[in-house]
C-alpha cells in the first residue's frame, strides 16, 4: 500500500480525504525530478525541439511511471467554456471510486529556454510580447501572476527546457526581466520577490523556486525545474 492509498476515501458526496494539498504538490515535484533525467535522455535522441512535442513527451513519461497521480495533456482553467485557457500540464489525483471525477493536484507550464526564439518572444519564459499594439499574455510567469493558469492553486510547477546556454545564464537572465518588469506599470505589480532562488543543482537538472505576486495578496509558489537539453559542444 502506497502512502496516500488509505487516504483515497470519500466522506459526503464528492469529498476527498487525504493527503494536504502542499504534500501532493511535493510528492509530484519530486517524482518529476526522478523520471525528467530519463525524458531528457529520449528527448536528445529522437532530437524533439518545439515546445509541444516536448511538452507531450513528458506527460506521457509521467503517465507512464506514477502510481498515484496522472497527468493530462492541455488542462483547462475552467472546463464550463469551450475557449477556456489550458495550462501545459495538469496533474490529477488518482481515486479509487471510477465515479468520482479527479481531483486536481496542480498544474506545469513549460517553455524553451533558447536564445534561438523569434525576438519579440526572448522573453517568453516570464513575460508575453506586443503585437499590433497589444500585450499578447504568453508569458509563463506572467500566465500563473494573471491567474490565467493556476487561479485556484496556492503550488504550480514551471519546467524549462534548456536548449542553449546555461542553468546559470538563463537563471542571470531571468531575474533581470524580473527586476526591469519591477520597474514598470503593471496590475498586479510586479516585486523583486519574484525572482528565481536556486534551490538544487543534481546533474543535469537544476531547481529554483519564486513566489508570484497575484491580484487581492494572493501569492502562488512556483518551483521550476530545469533540464539542459542543450546538444554537446
Amino acid at each position: 500500500m502506497n502512502q496516500y492509498s488509505q487516504g483515497r476515501v470519500l466522506g459526503g458526496i464528492g469529498t476527498l480525504f487525504g493527503p494536504p494539498k502542499n504534500a501532493q504538490f511535493n510528492t509530484v515535484i519530486e517524482f518529476v525530478k526522478t523520471i525528467i533525467q530519463k525524458f531528457a535522455d529520449s528527448a536528445m535522441q529522437d532530437k524533439s525541439k518545439n515546445e509541444n512535442a516536448l511538452n507531450s513527451k513528458l506527460t506521457r513519461f509521467i503517465n507512464n511511471s506514477a502510481e498515484i497521480f496522472f497527468a493530462n495533456r492541455e488542462s483547462m482553467e475552467d472546463e464550463a467554456r469551450g475557449n477556456s485557457p489550458a495550462a501545459d500540464i495538469g496533474i490529477y489525483f488518482k481515486v479509487d471510486d471510477i465515479g468520482i471525477d479527479p481531483p486536481l493536484i496542480t498544474v506545469f507550464e513549460g517553455k524553451r529556454l533558447s536564445t534561438k526564439l523569434p525576438k519579440k518572444r526572448h522573453q517568453e519564459y516570464v513575460i508575453g510580447h506586443e503585437e499590433k499594439n497589444k500585450h499578447v499574455s504568453c508569458g509563463g510567469i506572467e500566465r500563473f501572476k494573471l491567474g490565467i493558469h493556476g487561479g485556484g492553486l496556492n503550488n504550480a510547477g514551471m519546467i524549462g527546457y534548456i536548449q542553449d546556454g546555461t542553468a546559470e545564464s538563463w537563471h542571470d537572465k531571468i531575474n533581470t526581466w524580473v527586476r526591469d518588469l519591477c520597474t514598470k506599470p503593471a496590475e498586479p505589480k510586479w516585486s523583486k520577490e519574484e525572482q528565481l532562488m536556486p534551490k538544487q543543482v543534481n546533474g543535469n537538472v537544476a531547481e529554483y523556486t519564486s513566489t508570484v505576486n497575484r491580484h487581492a495578496d494572493s501569492k502562488l509558489h512556483l518551483t521550476h525545474l530545469w533540464i539542459d537539453l542543450a546538444p554537446p559542444n
